[in-house]
């Protein structure tokens, strides 16, 4: 689960402005957010490739899956509430390329509209709010389509210098007609953690728990590091297990191991500052 007040906002206590370090705390955070780019990656964007670990390991059933996003903060304008609005678009693709003419087997495209405040003190940032409209889809039409909509509220707290953690809320709006069972895979809620022993060293845990008559929802777990100081890239292992890895199939279980290379929205990171 990507998190968007953790990704637009460094939580360093500190921040180089106009060749001049500026402590953060409750009194200069806007001018803070105001010094970060307006358009900036919005997650960790990678390439991934791996295997099923529930089926037999064929080229049917191994594949590459990659995920891309950015995120345009819309104005500077002092808000109520000082809050900051944004645009964020992430997009996942599932393609099959250990097939013949490798074929993309699912694309889903996920933008959202929303309103980011965080909590700042004189020790800096405490924690963080993200409210949003999203959209989710798979690009198809008739039978094949995938659709829904939904309002989510995000909240994110660092605590000490190696962990982070975050949840997420959300309620269906709209039509669901596309998929009108998939909160029962999906459910309502998500929390996760990260943690950084020591710098260019990441664990992601996500847990995104549902009920079908049986427990559904998914598991994803998640170790990116850095093999090189001069490099932004990290090789990344990633671990899904349970339903939804795409809209399709949000029905489905699966069991996937996959590993590749991710260029990390260190902005989301609390060790920033220490990389």
């Amino acid at each position: 689960m990507t998190f968007l007040v953790a990704a637009l906002l460094i939580t360093t206590i500190s921040v180089d402005t106009q060749g001049q370090e500026v402590v953060l705390d409750s009194s200069n955070y806007k001018k803070y957010i105001r010094s970060l780019p307006a358009f900036t990656m919005y997650g960790d964007n990678y390439f991934v490739t791996g295997i099923s670990l529930n089926e037999d390991i064929t080229s049917e059933t191994s594949d590459a899956k990659f995920e891309i996003g950015f995120k345009q903060r819309l104005t500077n304008v002092d808000l109520p509430w000082d809050v900051f609005p944004f645009i964020t678009y992430r997009q996942k693709s599932f393609w099959n390329i250990y097939l013949e003419s490798f074929p993309f087997r699912e694309t889903n495209y996920n933008p959202a509209l929303g309103l980011a405040k965080l909590f700042v003190n004189d020790e800096g940032i405490q924690s963080g709010l993200w409210f949003a409209f999203e959209h989710e889809s798979n690009g198809r039409d008739g039978e094949n389509s995938r659709s829904w909509n939904y309002f989510a509220l995000q909240y994110f707290k660092p605590y000490g210098t190696d962990w982070q953690f975050r949840a997420k809320v959300w309620i269906p709006a709209g039509d669901l007609s596309d998929n009108e069972d998939i909160t029962s895979f999906r459910g309502f809620f998500a929390l996760g953690a990260t943690y950084s022993p020591v710098k260019n060293l990441f664990f992601d845990m996500d847990i995104q728990p549902a009920y079908d008559d049986k427990l559904t929802g998914f598991i994803k777990a998640g170790l990116s590091f850095k093999i090189s100081k001069n490099s932004n890239q990290f090789v990344y292992l990633q671990y899904f297990g349970g339903y939804s890895e795409d809209l399709f199939n949000y029905n489905q279980d699966v069991s996937n191991l996959r590993i590749g290379i991710a260029f990390k929205d260190l902005m989301m990171n609390f060790r920033t500052h220490n990389n």
